[in-house]
Order: C-alpha cells, then structure tokens, then sequence
C-alpha cells in the first residue's frame, strides 16, 4: 500500500484487490434495495379510514396498562428514545404518558394491526401502528409512532 493515501485510497485499493464487485457497493446496493422493499411494503399496508370505521373493533385483552421504550429514527447520531406508558380503556380510549406529556385518543384493531390516533400534548396528531408478538415473557406491541416530531419504533408490554 501507498503512503498518503488516506482512508479513500486505502478502501480503493482493498476493494480493487477482491474479484468482481467491490464488497462496499454490494453492501450499499443491498441496502438501498431492502429500504425500497420496506417503503413499498409500507404503502402496500396503509389503512385507510374507511377501513377503520367498517373493520375496527376494541378487543377485550387490549385494557389495562402497557409500558415500553421508543426510539426515534433516524437517530444514529443520537441516541434519542422515551420511556412510554399507555392505559387502554375497554371503550378503545387510550391516554399515553410520555416525557412530553399526555397524549390522549382511540385506538381499533383493523386486519392485523393496533391503530391508535389521538393528539399530543401540543395540539398536534399522533398515530401508534402497532402489531402484536407473542414472547416468551408474554404479549408484546411493536411498531411505529408518527408525531410532530418524526417517527420512532416502539416495543410495549403489559404491566401486571
């Protein structure tokens, strides 16, 4: 290897000894197609409110009190995440508490997903989209939050 390089031509000059396709741009292009296939899948899923109002029920086993953390995503820079507790009430009603304060609105199950729609303690929309996971340690709902603030993942259970 040459000196004074640098870290580009280092990286130029491993990846030109490997045959065929540089591992970095396999790697690059693996990800930029599994993020297309998760943005496709996303729209495909989307439900619609008209959906909501035909299909959505409130289930039984859903009341009680859950807790969980969330992660906002992007966040590789920072490591942003909110410990979140949420009361279901028989009715669908929901109230979410969070370092920002109290988010209140109803939730239904449609197809095989958990919506919650309310507001925050801003004034502004909040929608949960979660699914549930059966653990080892008991139910679990997972999945995304999207708020005035971007979007994080989410992982709930119940609290006894």
């Amino acid at each position: 290897m040459g000196e004074g390089h640098g870290e580009a031509g280092l990286i130029g000059e491993v990846t030109a000894v490997l045959a065929g396709q540089p591992v970095f741009m396999r790697r690059v292009r693996l990800i930029a197609v599994l993020a297309c296939c998760v943005l496709l899948a996303a729209c495909a899923e989307r439900i619609s409110p008209g959906e909501v109002q035909a299909e959505g029920t409130h289930p039984p086993w859903l009341a009680g009190n859950w807790k969980g953390t969330a992660y906002q995503v992007p966040s590789s820079k920072y490591d942003r995440h909110a410990e979140v507790s949420i009361t279901f009430a028989p009715d669908g009603a929901w109230k979410a508490i969070t370092p920002a304060g109290l988010s209140s609105g109803s939730s239904w199950v449609v197809r095989d997903r958990l919506l919650l729609d309310g507001v925050t303690p801003d004034g502004a929309h909040i929608r949960y989209t979660l699914m549930e996971r059966r653990e080892s340690t008991g139910l679990e709902l997972w999945g995304m939050v999207e708020a005035s603030f971007g979007s994080a993942m989410l992982s709930l259970t119940r609290v006894p």
